[in-house]
């Protein structure tokens, strides 16, 4: 995660240097649209659209992890639960207990 943070602090840094060193005037053609704007704004602007596209692209995925993630935590606590309540309950005798995987804590 730092690394993926770095390397698009460092990405970033780099297309903000180009554009701040290309600022001349360039003329844009795209689907019959045509207007003149700087060179670094037309970079930032295809900067920035590439990241969103790429936060987008991304976000189902995330999401559904996210998602997943808080269904275990709530079967793992209904298990330890149960698992607590059959150990009081005396149905479950051991003479060392087991150790129990808390995930609570681990995302």
């Amino acid at each position: 995660m730092i690394l993926s943070l770095l390397l698009g602090f460092l990405l970033g840094a780099a297309a903000l240097l180009f554009a701040l060193q290309n600022t001349g005037v360039t003329a844009l053609t795209f689907l019959g649209w045509q207007f003149e704007s700087s060179l670094a704004l037309l970079i930032l602007i295809a900067f920035a659209s590439g990241a969103l596209t790429a936060l987008l692209v991304s976000l189902p995925s995330a999401l559904r992890d996210g998602f997943r993630i808080m269904r275990l935590k709530r079967e793992n606590k209904t298990l330890v639960d149960e698992i607590t309540r059959l150990r009081t309950d005396g149905v479950v005798v051991e003479e060392e207990p087991a150790p129990v995987l808390d995930i609570r804590n681990r995302v």
